[in-house]
């Protein structure tokens, strides 16, 4: 028995903000488009992120006071990728990506406001930037979505407020500091949500969406008003094609096998491979773990593995969007440590009771300089978060709130047996930890004495602006440096975890798949974590996954429908007139 065969102009497989982003756009040049999506529920990674799309020189940068130009995102893009990444990938992204959110805010339910004094990651880099080119998503109602926003991708418990609701970045900034003013931001915020109690009923969760969740309802609530169909349940599993040309894939729905044809060609926007211990064993770095990730548990490198079967070629495939994560007892995904590796009172120390990197750098670097640590000492793998009595009173550790509202015997018992380590001293938070109790406080000592200056004299803690974001900036002369002296003394293992995986197919400027030869596989797209990062080995600031996602999403669904002339050198796309 044949399979039943349903056919469409694009095939989009995936739906976070790549797959959504091209099926918008496909739909709008007049494509009979089709998502698919192998899980019960839409948004992936995107909805479980922080949802930052990473623009320069965008529209309201200017607006918000902050010069900027294509010419220094250009210059700033080279200065990180470091000649890894072809002039003409990063050109295509500075220009093609303005375009892409003026389209999206012109036609679609999709909006963002840029972060001010959200910096570069490498702002003191040529081209960087104090803020502006981070841009969150503005605020969405996930009941618009009506019965749909059931089937949405719930956020990461991380991005939970008391595990109730959201607040948006900007919020979250001033929540770092638990003074007055967020004390009533908060009770104002919990008063919100009282009052949002019928339609938490309706729908089982809180409707007010930020972040991730609110870009991926924005973009989901686009294709509704355009009719796009999106399959759940929907995992496609083999491409077909037809005299060297990919003309749809075999994918099973409900559990049932169903051809798709599609006659201008298959986008395949399908997430990473965070979530395949075989593949990330492979392609290192080692150690690895399924469990160490914050991605979407059904990132399993679906996408990938079906363009390599047609010989496409990959690279970056030992590279992740890394970042510091420490484990709620019992739960498989890592709990991103973003905030509290900046704050004062704090430090990482390896299995010998010594400080190794920066901890407030951007968290990929933390997470590099973890890995080539362990390859030299054999004991970073976890490394553990050590901080004092008045941190743990002031300031948040993974999911253990700060002391001064969530005293320790408040704390869940599986967090205080095993997740937090405490002790009176730091001789028996050694003991504890396994680490040599002398050079843990010759550690400490050491940290300490620098912080009266506030200069880092080891590795530069503060000194960078993007360290400093998370800062207190009630502490002087340095935001990130505090002393740990306060008993008692607490630690958490910190793991090399990531936001996805960075490594894929490689494409051209247009998203189309290329073999071994630097050729065309013809009908075939990628974007997304689906394709090797147009980033290289390095992250310009918050949003630099989400942003090339989109762009790229929406400039293959160009191609696909005709409108641009492809270059002879495979360049930068030409509209065609």
């Amino acid at each position: 028995m044949s399979d039943e065969t349903h056919e469409v102009d694009l095939l989009i497989v995936g739906s976070g903000a790549a797959a959504m982003s091209a099926g918008i756009r496909a739909n709008d040049l007049g494509l009979d488009t089709l998502l698919v999506e192998k899980s019960a529920t839409y948004g992936g990674s995107t909805a479980m992120s922080g949802g930052v799309c990473w623009v320069g020189n965008n529209s309201k940068i200017a607006r918000a006071g902050i010069p900027d130009s294509d010419e220094e995102t250009l210059e700033y893009l080279r200065a990180i990728t470091k000649g890894e990444v072809a002039e003409e990938r990063l050109g295509t992204y500075v220009r093609e990506s303005k375009r892409m959110l003026e389209y999206f805010a012109d036609h679609t339910e999709v909006s963002f406001e840029p972060l001010e004094e959200y910096s570069d990651y490498y702002a003191e880099l040529p081209g960087g930037k104090p803020g502006g080119r981070s841009m969150e998503p503005d605020p969405f109602d996930g009941s618009r979505l009506g019965d749909d926003f059931k089937d949405l991708q719930r956020p990461a418990d991380s991005a939970l407020v008391m595990g109730k609701f959201m607040i948006t970045a900007r919020a979250a900034k001033r929540m770092i500091i638990l003074g007055l003013g967020s004390v009533y931001f908060m009770l104002s915020t919990m008063i919100r949500y009282a009052l949002r109690y019928f339609k938490r009923k309706r729908f089982g969760r809180d409707t007010y969406l930020t972040n991730g969740n609110a870009l991926a309802g924005r973009l989901r609530l686009s294709l509704k008003q355009r009719n796009v169909p999106l399959w759940l349940n929907t995992g496609a599993s083999e491409l077909i094609r037809e005299d060297g040309r990919v003309v749809g894939a075999k994918v099973e729905r409900d559990g049932k096998p169903l051809s798709i044809r599609a006659r201008k060609g298959v986008l395949l926007a399908c997430g990473g491979f965070e979530r395949n211990l075989a593949m990330r064993e492979k392609h290192g770095p080692a150690p690895a773990s399924t469990g160490w990730t914050a991605g979407n548990l059904e990132n399993t490198g679906d996408g990938i593995v079906m363009g390599e079967q047609l010989g496409a070629s990959t690279s970056l495939m030992d590279e992740a969007w890394w970042t510091p994560v420490t484990q709620y007892p019992g739960v498989e995904s890592g709990w991103v440590l973003v905030v509290e590796k900046s704050l004062p009172g704090g430090i990482f120390v390896n299995g010998n009771g010594e400080r190794f990197t920066n901890e407030a750098a951007p968290y990929v670097d933390v997470v590099v300089e973890t890995y080539k640590d362990h390859q030299k000492t054999g004991c970073s793998v976890p490394v553990w978060m050590v901080f004092d009595g008045r941190y743990r009173h002031n300031y948040i550790a993974g999911p253990v709130g700060p002391g001064k509202f969530l005293p320790d015997s408040t704390l869940a018992r599986r967090v205080r047996e095993k997740l937090l380590v405490k002790a009176s001293s730091v001789d028996g938070l050694a003991e504890k930890l396994g680490v040599d109790a002398a050079r843990l406080q010759r550690t400490i000592e050491r940290y300490n004495g620098m912080c009266a200056s506030g200069k880092d004299e080891d590795f530069g803690r503060g000194d960078y602006l993007s360290d400093r974001y998370y800062g207190d900036h009630r502490v002087t002369p340095n935001p990130c440096m505090a002393p740990l002296t306060q008993a008692p003394y607490y630690a958490i293992p910190v793991y090399p975890g990531d936001l996805g995986t960075k490594g894929g197919l490689d494409t051209d400027v247009h998203g189309r798949v290329l073999d071994g030869q630097g050729s065309v596989l013809p009908g075939l797209y990628a974007a997304g974590n689906t394709s090797a990062s147009m980033m290289g080995r390095s992250y310009p600031g918050a949003g630099g996954t989400i942003g090339p996602a989109l762009c790229f999403g929406f400039l293959a669904a160009e191609h696909a429908a005709g409108e641009v002339a492809d270059s002879k050198d495979g360049g930068a796309p030409q509209a065609v007139a």
